[in-house]
């Protein structure tokens, strides 16, 4: 059977416009911030767990059944902390997507990364892995609020301790090879760097602290991918001043690095692209020998089975069971296996349209163009395809944690 396409996700930088002294939550609703207060955070349409039946994917059904993975109940958030995405009509859950990319540097990042926040459709910050946040009046404080019950993809709890932890431990001592980023950054009056200090207030919030106003703290940390979390119970067996030098270097080298900076460097720059480290995203690496290499001919990502998103019915995201990749080195080379039909769905160059028209029939594909003059060959059995832009980002077969995206719905 025929299955086709490549993909590229698009985002576009929006902009910071968000007002002082504020609290933002699922809601967008904005108050007189009460620091360190959590009362009023409320999620958008909290995700239903009392009937699970049909909530989650055959795949992940059957590992229940089998008593290899807990049920939908104890793998999402709690009730009032779920993440609901309302736009859009329902999916079908177990399509496979098959898409072409050059690199998986980028392409894989911008599919499935997920960051604290995200930009909402008026440019404003939104909630996403973070449930909410306050900032006072000079924009000095700021208090994260994260999700009661919400678990990196092996199952183990995800809290305000592994945000602590990545600024803290990778951050600040620069382990990952980079200079404290400009957004943990405030500045004295004669231009000397300060950085923030993070403080854990319980195990789903946390307060960061600078030493003179940061009213672009989150648009800065957006820029950076809106990362700022790292799996501590993971990432302790790859620290050298938790296991020592010479055990680091020695997982680097079992990890196929030369170095133990480079590893480290990967671990943090690149994590969804290494696979068993634990992630929030919706697709996780997958662990099968021949289908783990980004940098191979082929490898796949797998549905994570404790993602923390649900759409309007209450069905646990994302839809599809996985993505499958095929390695290619040119934008020629992905044309062809778009008019082959070995796509679900190919991204076109405006010179390439003439030949993708010419070969769609044979192809099996229909041809999809949006008001930014991208061109997209779609496969027509392809269910989970939405052919519109959403500015209200969503995760729906797949997708990606910033503002004008494409996806699968």
């Amino acid at each position: 059977m025929k299955q086709k396409s490549v993909i590229k996700a698009l985002f576009v930088v929006a902009v910071l416009l968000f007002a002082a002294g504020c609290k933002k939550t699922e809601k967008g609703n904005e108050v007189t911030p009460t620091v360190g207060a959590s009362a009023g955070l409320q999620p958008t349409q909290p995700g239903t767990l009392t009937d699970t039946d049909g909530k989650e994917a055959q795949m992940l059904r059957t590992l229940v059944e089998a008593g290899k993975l807990p049920p939908l109940s104890e793998r999402l958030p709690t009730a009032d902390n779920i993440m609901t995405e309302t736009s859009g009509t329902a999916g079908v859950y177990g399509e496979s997507a098959k898409l072409a990319a050059i690199s998986a540097d980028t392409i894989t990042r911008e599919l499935v990364s997920e960051g604290l926040f995200r930009y909402d459709a008026d440019g404003t910050i939104a909630p996403n892995i973070a449930k909410g946040y306050e900032v006072n009046i000079d924009f000095t404080t700021y208090i994260i609020y994260l999700r009661e019950g919400m678990r990196w993809s092996d199952g183990v709890p995800f809290t305000s301790d592994d945000c602590i932890f990545f600024y803290e431990h990778m951050c600040q001592k620069q382990t990952f090879g980079e200079s404290l980023w400009e957004c943990f950054l405030a500045y004295k009056s004669d231009g000397t760097a300060v950085p923030a200090v993070f403080t854990k207030i319980d195990n789903y919030s946390f307060r960061v602290t600078f030493s003179s106003s940061k009213p672009d703290f989150l648009e800065k940390l957006l820029a950076q991918g809106g990362i700022c979390f790292a799996p501590e119970h993971y990432h302790v067996n790859l620290l050298p001043e938790y296991m020592g030098e010479d055990a680091a270097l020695a997982k680097a080298k079992d990890m196929g690095y030369a170095n133990t900076a480079e590893m480290l460097r990967a671990a943090v720059q690149n994590a969804w692209n290494i696979a068993g480290i634990p992630t929030l995203n919706p697709f996780c690496l997958s662990t099968e020998e021949e289908a783990k290499d980004v940098n191979g001919n082929y490898y796949e990502f797998i549905r994570n089975p404790y993602y923390w998103k649900v759409d309007a019915q209450g069905k646990q995201l994302p839809y599809l069971d996985k993505l499958e990749f095929t390695r290619i080195s040119g934008e020629e080379q992905s044309l062809l296996l778009t008019t082959e039909g070995y796509l679900s769905v190919g991204s076109l160059t405006a010179g390439q349209i003439e030949e993708a028209e010419a070969e769609k029939e044979r192809g099996g594909y229909r041809l999809v163009s949006w008001s930014n003059s991208l061109y997209w060959a779609v496969d027509n059995k392809l269910k989970n395809f939405r052919e519109t832009y959403s500015h209200e980002v969503t995760v729906r077969g797949l997708g990606a944690a910033h503002a004008e995206c494409w996806y699968f719905e």
